[in-house]
């Protein structure tokens, strides 16, 4: 299962996936050392912030700037960390990892609680469709394992995450740097029934795919089309449909490395030897079973990663392995994550989110993201520089 841990910046992202890693013994010994070498040269005592912060200029300015990926494993599965920064010029970095989680845990400082970056990283993982979240209330040893500190944080998150339909699996009191209720129970806080944080992950199950058969040409070598199964299954003699133009084509062979197989299934990436008139090209989505949505025009959310949007000006969209010129046609409203509040504007600035009509020179292929993630979210870019992403 994937992760990804957001939250405003120094409330306690790295320094909790560096107690999960040793909590969980998945940290090497000479991993080990060579932290506790780091803390000595600099004169700190240790910090498992610096598992993740391994850059220099991260360990000098405490802060993390790099999407970051590790491995743990609880006793029932295996899990990939995605750390993701916290401040607000790196939020591309942070979108970037949360696009590829399949839950998240939102950590916040029970001091400082609820901050403008905890309100943006929650509203990101909603358009980016992450909606199982467990909330991690972080330094509870800075306020003596308070149960009322700790409800006071927790009524204040509940009631943002509730007005922008997000609903928690649960809230859980931890100190990361102490140890304290993320892998074993704490006894500082017996007033606290709940599971710790690991074993809410584990209750989290992963979502199977169950849709149609979707492949998206990455490249094409005369009649082969090499790429990825999104979802489904093939088999040779199959018919499908090529999109966007909708024209028929027979799978003669498909081909593994250097293998030949009669059935091949996701997330399997294969070349595909096709029958038919139709010439495929990069782009091009093979299907078979229900039609996909074709389109020329996108309503929908996005959010400014750096620069601006502007009504009018030209872009690319790029949708897996799609292209498509396009323009912001219109943009219909602008949100302030923070107060929720909507107002008009002709440009969406970095860190905004607006709702905006997308209007493509050409029609793409693309799945509500609930069927199909990987067909479900779009990136925006002008002169190969990611400006925007967003979600069908």
């Amino acid at each position: 299962m994937n992760i990804v841990i957001v939250g405003h910046v120094d409330h306690g992202k790295s320094t909790l996936i560096g107690r999960l890693l040793f909590d969980t013994n998945s940290l090497p010994e000479e991993r080990i050392k060579e932290i506790e070498e780091a803390c000595r040269m600099l004169g700190r005592k240790l910090e498992f912030a610096y598992v993740l912060d391994a850059l220099e200029e991260e360990r000098r300015e405490r802060k993390t700037i790099e999407t970051t990926q590790i491995f743990f494993r609880s006793k029932k599965r295996s899990y990939t960390i995605i750390d993701a920064p916290g401040h607000k010029e790196f939020l591309k970095n942070m979108v970037t990892g949360a696009s590829h989680a399949d839950a998240a845990i939102l950590v916040v400082d029970v001091k400082e609680g609820v901050k403008e970056q905890t309100k943006r990283h929650a509203y990101v993982l909603k358009i980016l469709g992450v909606d199982r979240i467990i909330v991690a209330i972080n330094k509870m040893d800075l306020v003596d394992y308070s149960k009322e500190e700790f409800e006071g944080v927790r009524e204040s998150i509940a009631r943002y995450l509730s007005s922008i339909g997000l609903k928690p699996q649960a809230y859980v009191p931890i100190s990361a740097y102490n140890g304290d209720n993320v892998v074993k129970k704490s006894n500082k806080m017996d007033w606290y029934k709940g599971l710790v944080l690991v074993e809410e992950l584990d209750k989290i199950e992963i979502k199977k795919k169950g849709y149609d058969f979707r492949f998206c040409a990455q490249d094409v070598y005369k009649n082969i089309a090499i790429g990825s199964i999104l979802s489904g299954t093939i088999k040779e003699g199959d018919e499908l449909v090529v999109y966007p133009e909708e024209s028929e084509a027979r799978v003669k062979e498909i081909r593994y490395g250097t293998e030949r197989l009669k059935m091949a299934e996701a997330p399997l990436a294969i070349g595909l030897i096709l029958e038919g008139k139709i010439k495929v090209k990069r782009g091009h989505v093979l299907c078979k079973g229900k039609r996909p949505k074709v389109v020329d025009r996108i309503e929908t959310y996005v959010m400014c990663l750096i620069d601006s949007l502007k009504e009018n000006e030209k872009y690319e969209l790029l949708c897996y392995t799609q292209e498509a010129n396009c323009k912001i046609e219109r943009i219909v409203e602008k949100l302030d994550v923070e107060t929720l509040k909507r107002k008009s504007g002709k440009e969406l600035k970095e860190a905004e989110i607006g709702k905006v009509v997308i209007k493509l020179e050409k029609s793409v292929v693309m799945e509500e993201f609930e069927n199909l993630p990987e067909l479900g979210r779009f990136a925006i870019a002008r002169n190969g520089k990611l400006i925007a992403g967003g979600r069908i």
